[in-house]
């Protein structure tokens, strides 16, 4: 693989991104974002933090030219295209670069508040099932480009940055994978990770207040217009038309897509708007759940997908996502035998994962982390357990997110007895700060408020305070074996390891 220096220029000035270009005639063999990845003829990106100290171990290791804003001066003879949009440009060239994998691959771009990672890895196993194994992930917590093990990566941000994705891609196609779902965040768009793709189904699941705050969106209007981007890149859409904000949401949807493009589903209640597909349940336990699909219309007939699935998934707020991702499977090629076959086996690490001990209560491990996704979770179990005493053990991330920290308190206010506020993912902030505002959005002068910043202990002294009839909610964190502390990614045994090995030693 390899750029030309024309090609480069054309490209850029294709896409009015273009400020001036060098005087170079050579090619490029290599990309890179970050000096440490340089390889001898790199073409690197200077974006984001990038000092221009960090040249001297680049220009050591072989770059070639660089791509790089007007406000980067350097005092080297390395050729660079000067832009006004480093990100853009990154995205244009990485696609050209590794051969414009995605026209070789039918795409599911999933968005929303929550249920993301749940709907993805859905239409994952559906297709999965569908395509013989010729189907690849990228989502919050890992990336797959092969049914090998070797191709199977862990995620490091929700969306990867644009070279990463379009090097997965081609290694994807390369692996003979027909089909890719990816979670498509609201900052993918803020910082153009996937600027210039376009997928062939967006999934629009939902829409509440979160990802607020000086390091991501500046207020929730901003948050909703780059999520709605999604709509922009799609050929068709998936809505769900319960969602918050609905009537924003759908004028922005019929202005990006035909009506037939559209694909409208809700749940079976009267007061539900018009949907194409509706979903009720019909029989739900900790298990799993059984739900019934209606379609209604001429349109929603041409899917086929009537009838009842069953989910090896608890929690009802689940089959919404099961519907949508149903609807992708089926506008991408799977049949309704592959969909059920593939709900059954569904499993997403870290999200409703259930732990039962005999002297502890019941232990459950789920990246729930805002107010909408901690309150289904806490309202689902107080509807389907008998509990003496609910306990939670939460924090939320430092540097991002802000605004999701006073919802988490109102969440714990309004369904947990207990809660143990503790780290998550703290990096540059002081994890006591982090929960000072936690707490102060728990006005439930009943809840009883216990603080441990080492997680490790907080699960621990959580578990063993509980009684055989209780329940411990461990949020937010699941199977990531990482919290990032200053910077750095420091290794952590993940709550589900963690509530394991206690529940052992304590019952041994």
């Amino acid at each position: 693989m390899e750029l030309t220096a024309q090609q480069i220029t054309e490209l850029l000035a294709d896409q009015d991104l273009l400020i001036s270009a060098p005087d170079f005639d050579g090619e490029v063999k290599h990309l890179a974002y970050n000096s440490n990845d340089v390889e001898p003829e790199t073409l690197l990106f200077i974006k984001g933090r990038f000092k221009a100290e960090y040249l001297t171990d680049a220009i050591q290791k072989g770059v070639k030219a660089l791509v790089a804003p007007e406000t980067f001066v350097h005092d080297t003879t390395l050729p660079t295209w000067v832009v006004d949009d480093v990100p853009a440009a990154m995205s244009i060239l990485s696609m050209a670069f590794y051969g414009y994998p995605q026209n070789d691959l039918a795409l599911i771009g999933i968005t929303g508040t929550k249920g993301k990672t749940s709907a993805t890895y859905m239409a994952y196993e559906m297709l999965r099932v569908a395509t013989d194994d010729k189907v690849a992930l990228s989502s919050t917590l890992q990336v797959i480009t092969g049914a090998d093990p070797k191709f199977h990566y862990r995620a490091h941000l929700t969306t990867p940055e644009s070279l990463d994705l379009f090097r997965w891609m081609r290694e994807a196609v390369d692996n003979g994978m027909t089909h890719m779902v990816m979670e498509v965040s609201s900052q993918a768009y803020k910082m153009e990770r996937v600027y210039g793709l376009r997928y062939n189904v967006g999934i629009f699941l939902n829409i509440s207040p979160d990802h607020v705050g000086e390091n991501e969106h500046p207020t929730f209007e901003d948050y909703l217009e780059h999520k709605m981007m999604l709509f922009d890149h799609s050929e068709q859409i998936i809505l769900n038309a319960d969602s918050d904000h609905f009537s924003e949401l759908i004028e922005h949807a019929e202005m990006a897509v035909p009506r037939d493009g559209i694909w409208l589903y809700g749940r079976e209640d009267e007061d539900s708007p018009k949907a194409d597909v509706y979903y009720e349940t019909v029989e739900a336990d900790l298990q799993g759940s059984t739900f019934a699909v209606r379609q209604a219309g001429q349109q929603a007939e041409r899917l086929g997908i009537a009838g009842e699935y069953h989910l090896d998934m608890p929690g009802d707020f689940n089959q919404g996502n099961a519907v949508a991702a149903m609807i992708a499977a089926r506008l991408t090629g799977a049949d309704p035998d592959a969909m059920r076959e593939g709900l059954e086996v569904v499993k997403i690490p870290g999200r409703m994962q259930v732990l039962t001990s005999a002297k502890h209560g019941t232990i459950y491990v789920d990246y729930a982390h805002n107010y909408a996704s901690i309150a289904a979770l806490l309202n689902f179990v107080r509807q389907n357990e008998t509990v003496e005493k609910l306990t939670i053990v939460v924090g939320a991330p430092g540097n991002k997110g802000v605004s999701r920290r006073p919802g988490i308190g109102q969440a714990v206010s309004e369904g947990a007895d207990v809660v143990y506020l503790t780290s998550d993912d703290p990096q540059f902030e002081d994890p006591n700060a982090i929960a000072d505002e936690i707490q102060a959005a728990i006005t439930n002068k009943d809840v009883v408020i216990n603080r441990e910043m080492d997680r490790t202990i907080a699960i621990t002294e959580a578990i063993k305070a509980a009684g055989p009839n209780d329940v411990v909610v461990l949020a937010a964190k699941g199977m990531d074996e990482y919290q990032k502390i200053g910077g750095v990614d420091t290794p952590y045994e993940n709550d589900w390891a963690v509530a394991q090995r206690v529940v052992n030693e304590l019952e041994a």
